[in-house]
């Protein structure tokens, strides 16, 4: 019994391992909420001291994507959009679905978004 739990185990590896080198990846499709993504001032205390009658880029993104209960990619972001990320917004957004919610931020600074694997990430519009 023993060896067939084993066996099983090894089975179970390949093939997920075989997916993997096959392609075939992991990309999570958010439904976009309707109507429930709020950001107005004064905005959430994104650190020790932050402003609230401002916020940075990403640190709108990751409130949105608090709300819609989804993550935020900070690495991935920041390598794709340093310094505008960084850049100071005053977005006034209420009750507006995901999609709406994150073009309203992004577009003006010129940045975009995909969401894979359940995360936010933010980029360079082409």
């Amino acid at each position: 019994m023993r060896n067939k739990s084993f066996i099983a185990s090894i089975l179970v590896v390949a093939i997920a391992l075989g997916l993997s080198v096959a392609g075939c990846s992991r990309k999570a499709t958010v439904t976009d909420p309707l109507g429930n993504i709020t950001l107005v001032p004064p905005y959430p205390s994104a650190y020790p001291g932050a402003p609230t009658d401002k916020i940075s880029v990403q640190y709108a993104v990751i409130e949105v994507a608090r709300q819609a209960g989804i993550g935020y990619e900070w690495d991935a972001s920041a390598k794709n959009t340093d310094p505008v990320r960084r850049q100071w917004i005053t977005p006034v957004i209420s009750n507006q679905p995901l999609s709406k919610a994150l073009e309203m931020i992004l577009k003006p600074v010129n940045l975009t978004f995909t969401i894979t694997d359940g995360k936010i990430i933010i980029g360079q519009r082409m």
